[in-house]
């Protein structure tokens, strides 16, 4: 016999469960969610940073090169190097951070056109001829290609960082669904619940009631039948002995 108390409180705790679940799949989405954009960001920034430091360096070894014209072959070749060295480090922490599709294409690309100018750049800069014809027709092409691929790879990551923003615009929906629908579901299952309260608890009892008052003031049959075994069927059944014991006492001798 399945009591009427562990009937409600399991349909309390089917809805109690279905809210914890609701609300451990919206922390779950958004923990999920805060990871995935944190590495995102994280990812981006770094390459957008290195490729920025390339460029800086670029911009260094360019003004190496120009005091080479000037005849400061000593300085220049100090700060070429320094220039290098911070370029190529640069350059291995974006080759360790790869994380875009087309962002190898761009590190090889780099690598290659850094390669052909810091020849002839350090040919240049040692060199008799420093003249300014020679820097523009040999040298500043080549500091052009290489500004040209570290500036596709900050493009890259740069529209990537865009994308991440566009997701972080969407993701609330995807983060609010599941618990949406677990709610809907809620609210369908409280329906049905009190569908339930009221047809097995609170009409059976109206009807009970209304029977004994019947037969209290009026004298009517007693005539009520309950499916269910439960206490509504226990408490019928009682009444119904009430009412014949009552019915036997009345009964004239």
């Amino acid at each position: 016999m399945v009591k009427i108390r562990w009937k409600i409180v399991t349909g309390f705790l089917i809805l109690a469960v279905m809210l914890v679940i609701s609300g451990l799949i919206s922390i779950y989405e958004l923990t999920k969610l805060g990871n995935q954009v944190n590495q995102l960001l994280m990812d981006n920034y770094r390459s957008i940073d290195f490729s920025k430091e390339m460029n800086y360096s670029m911009s260094i070894q360019e003004k190496a090169i120009l005091l080479s014209i000037q005849g400061d072959k000593e300085t220049a070749l100090s700060l070429f190097a320094n220039a290098e060295k911070s370029f190529n480090n640069n350059l291995k922490k974006a080759s360790n951070n790869l994380t875009l599709p087309g962002e190898i294409k761009q590190i090889d690309s780099i690598s290659s056109s850094y390669k052909q100018y810091k020849e002839t750049a350090l040919e240049f800069i040692q060199g008799e001829d420093v003249s300014l014809s020679v820097y523009l027709n040999e040298v500043y092409p080549k500091i052009q290609a290489v500004k040209r691929s570290v500036n596709n790879l900050l493009t890259i990551n740069q529209q990537n960082l865009n994308q991440t923003v566009t997701v972080l615009k969407q993701s609330p929906y995807r983060t609010i669904l599941p618990g949406l629908i677990i709610i809907i579901t809620s609210v369908v299952f409280s329906m049905i619940f009190n569908y339930m309260i009221s047809h097995y608890l609170i009409k059976p009892i109206n009807k009970i009631t209304k029977n004994v008052k019947n037969f209290t003031k009026y004298r009517k049959p007693y005539e009520v039948s309950i499916d269910t075994k439960d206490e509504i069927f226990e408490l019928n059944e009682a009444v119904k002995d009430l009412i014949l014991t009552k019915k036997n006492l009345t009964k004239p001798e």
